[in-house]
């Protein structure tokens, strides 16, 4: 015999297996814009949803104050939620009306001015029926619609066949296995009740979801409150039928079996040799009580507490090269006795202070590992949660891009409604302008009327389906500019990544070096070979970089930063001038002309220079470049020699 535990894990698997696919799509129509408001539609639609929530529907779809076009929208997507599903619930609140025996639930921006208004601006029954014709099991449409209608009154009939009613006519669903339940019986009205709820909608919270309870019963319960709840006036009523199977929206749950003593013992013993958290809690699941089930919470939280310590299950690997001494504590040396106490402690701190105090001991070279090992495993995890945390917010940003987009997509769509209608209103306006002024003329008058009209109207077109087309070209380069700019982001973001990975590669020394030294060739700063050895000429070089950028004399590492800092500099005028020391002044004797020096130079001569004849003095010109001349001693060769004045030549 297998252990109960096994057999229960197995029916908990199956069970799961089993279970039906379950959807609801709830609407509630209460801000009606060409009408008077509703006030219980968004109250009742809530709790309808809230009750399909607690049962655990897989899928609950709450749509409030829907349009002509997000109402049928919104039965297109649930209809491909609900092809494989096994019990799919349409529940409706609002004005609904019934046009020459077709219901519609009317949205919230329709006129229905006529009775041919009805197809287009309001939904009908026969495409909700549609939405969930896919359903495997149970398909249930709940119509709490059958108010007093506003519509019905003001409507007017372009067709003289066509009756318009204020409650819903009865219907036959299409298919099988489907159901209608209306919140009064066909042709009558139902009541918004004093409370929160309609006294349908609470009958529904109260008796809907019941497990196990089939689905007749259950709206017959309803059926029964609603009637006690109205004194009579109001009866719910039921179309469809289903088969002879017990059909519930909410399943009953499950018996969990009774385990004896001796099975507990066994399931514990299997558990214990398993010795993981998950077979704990698979025990646990199965003997929540009683004396085994408090030895197995204790031995679950002691692997739970194991587990959220990776620095302890790093150590616990360990191979423990130093067992704990047996010697007594006396006869043990200090740094063993401190050892033994720190054999299994995750504290760096503590294990670099055993490693300082005791440096030359051998268990200084186990504690250094120890501590490698532990360090290793913080700091992995640090870059772990570092990188979890980084991917949440761009997760984070990208998510607000969407709802970004999303939100500006809507308001474009309602724009475009608001604009729509606005033509609309304007084009009735101008149409009853039209009908006066034409009753006013006479019959050729009328006719002459009726053809500048025809023009306007066809200008009209044309100039509304130029504006469509413009504001389709609009909306398609906006999306079009949106995709390229999230397609420009995401090439950003990939360069980012490619540069951080690029920056994090480890380059071999000589590489960079060489790097650097073609690079400070390129800026003008270096003469010598791109041998990639960082040499005195390399170092000039660097210096000279460093003091043509006005950074100052010092050291300067040769890295891949500073490669790429040199890779963005333009080539520096005059780099390696930086690197000569000043010249210094030139003092007061040194600037006398260098006239006043003649008679001193002229001593220096070893013998006088014959008498020439008088020429004309230079011209005033050639005066800065005799005293330049004069100034400048001739070099001495062999021991001596006539200094040559360059005066006149």
């Amino acid at each position: 015999m297998l252990p109960a535990i096994i057999v229960a894990a197995g029916v908990l698997v199956a069970g799961a297996a089993q279970a039906d696919k379950r959807a609801a799509l709830i609407i509630g129509n209460s801000s009606y814009q060409n009408v008077v408001k509703l006030d219980n539609p968004f109250n009742d639609a809530s709790a309808i949803a809230e009750m399909f929530r607690k049962a655990n529907f897989d899928s609950v779809e709450l749509k409030l104050d829907l349009g002509v076009i997000e109402f049928k929208r919104a039965l297109r997507d649930f209809y491909n939620t609900t092809r494989d599903a096994d019990v799919a619930v349409v529940y409706y609140a609002g004005h609904g009306i019934e046009v020459g025996g077709v219901n519609y639930m009317v949205p919230v921006d329709a006129k229905l001015r006529s009775d041919y208004d009805a197809e287009d601006e309001a939904v009908a029954l026969e495409r909700i029926f549609r939405s969930i014709e896919a359903t495997r099991r149970l398909r249930l449409v709940i119509l709490d619609a059958c108010r007093d209608n506003p519509f019905a009154r003001t409507m007017q009939r372009q067709i003289a066949s066509r009756a318009v009613t204020h409650g819903l006519a009865k219907v036959e669903p299409m298919g099988t296995d489907t159901l209608v339940a209306y919140a009064a019986k066909a042709g009558s009205t139902a009541e918004d009740g004093a409370g929160r709820n309609s006294p349908f909608t609470q009958a529904l919270v109260n008796n809907l979801t019941t497990p196990g309870l089939d689905i007749r019963i259950a709206l017959g319960r309803v059926r029964d409150e609603v009637l006690k709840r109205t004194n009579n006036r109001q009866e719910p009523f039921v179309y469809g039928s289903l088969g002879g199977a017990t059909v519930s929206l909410v399943p009953e749950p499950e018996r969990k079996p009774v385990a004896s003593a001796a099975d507990a013992r066994g399931d514990y013993e299997l558990a214990e040799r398993v010795g993981t958290v998950s077979a704990w809690d698979s025990f646990l699941a199965v003997h929540g009580t009683g004396f085994y089930a408090e030895l197995a919470k204790q031995q679950r939280s002691k692997l739970a507490a194991g587990a959220a310590k990776p620095e302890a299950s790093v150590v616990a690997a360990l191979d423990r090269s130093t067992p704990p001494s047996r010697l007594p504590e006396e006869a043990m040396s200090p740094d063993r006795l401190a050892w033994d106490k720190l054999q299994d402690s995750t504290d760096p701190a503590a294990i670099r202070a055993f490693i300082k105090k005791y440096p030359t001991s051998p268990l200084a070279v186990v504690a250094q590992t120890r501590l490698e090992i532990i360090e290793r495993a913080i700091a992995d995890r640090k870059r772990e949660e570092a990188d979890r945390a980084r991917f949440e917010r761009e997760a984070a940003r990208q998510r607000q891009e969407e709802e970004k987009r999303a939100k500006a997509a809507v308001e474009a769509e309602k724009k475009a409604a608001a604009e729509a209608e606005a033509r609309a209103q304007r084009e009735a306006a101008r149409q009853r302008e039209d009908e006066e002024r034409r009753a006013k003329l006479s019959a050729a008058e009328r006719e002459k009327a009726d053809r500048e009209a025809a023009r306007r109207r066809d200008e009209e077109e044309k100039r509304a389906k130029a504006a469509a087309e413009a504001d389709a070209k609009a909306a398609e380069a906006e999306k079009k500019a949106a995709a390229e700019a999230e397609a420009k982001t995401q090439r950003e973001a990939a360069l980012r990544i490619e540069q951080e990975r690029a920056r994090a590669k480890p380059l071999d020394g000589a590489e960079v070096v060489r790097s650097a030294q073609i690079e400070l060739r390129r800026l003008g700063c270096y003469e010598g070979d791109d041998n990639g050895v960082l040499n005195d000429a390399t170092r000039r070089a660097l210096q000279a970089y460093r003091l043509s950028t006005g950074h100052g004399r010092g050291d300067i590492g040769v890295t891949a930063a500073l490669v790429e800092d040199l890779q963005q500099q333009r080539p520096i005028k005059n780099c390696l001038a930086a690197l000569e020391p000043a010249k210094p002044k030139r003092d007061a004797e040194t600037e006398r002309p260098a006239r006043e020096k003649k008679p001193e130079v002229a001593t220096r001569r070893e013998k006088p220079e014959p008498k020439r004849e008088a020429r004309p003095a230079p011209p005033k010109r050639e005066a800065p470049r005799a005293q330049a001349t004069a100034a400048r001693p001739a070099p001495a060769r062999g021991g001596g020699g006539a200094v040559m004045h360059g005066i006149g030549f």
